[in-house]
């Protein structure tokens, strides 16, 4: 399974919203962009889907911008890949006569890989990444 370079992109804005929710203002999707090198073209289309998906809300006009939708222990990464790529791996791999045998096995790899995702909050994503650059001595 590859995850594809707009949900990565999701996941950075979604992680960098996340990092200034306590500033208590929106960001806008160029600051997003330049804070997480992401093409801006493609950072409105997807700030749209993730809004559509309920996980970031917005705020029109000139002190307008994005901010969360939910709390970050709420969002996992299962939610942030469904809104941006839809169902891990639907359709699945084989869809015809000659896969009957494998589908089964498709459809449990499906719910596994589901599962992991739905474990993985943003929150864990920042408390991770905070304790890898702790300095231990």
């Amino acid at each position: 399974m590859n995850i594809s370079a707009r949900c990565e992109y999701a996941c950075r804005a979604i992680v960098e919203l996340t990092q200034h929710q306590h500033e208590r203002r929106p960001l806008t999707a160029v600051q997003i962009a330049e804070l997480r090198d992401v093409p801006e073209k493609y950072l409105v289309h997807i700030l749209l889907q993730l809004k559509r998906a309920g996980l970031v809300k917005s705020i029109r006009g000139a002190q307008g911008g994005y901010f969360l939708g939910k709390r970050a222990d709420e969002i996992t990464l299962h939610d942030i890949i469904r809104a941006i790529d839809g169902p891990v791996l639907d359709p699945l791999p084989v869809e015809d006569t000659t896969d009957k045998d494998l589908e089964l096995t498709w459809r449990d790899v499906a719910s596994r890989i589901s599962n992991v995702l739905s474990e993985i909050t943003v929150r864990d994503i920042i408390d991770r990444a905070a304790n890898t650059e702790m300095y231990h001595i």
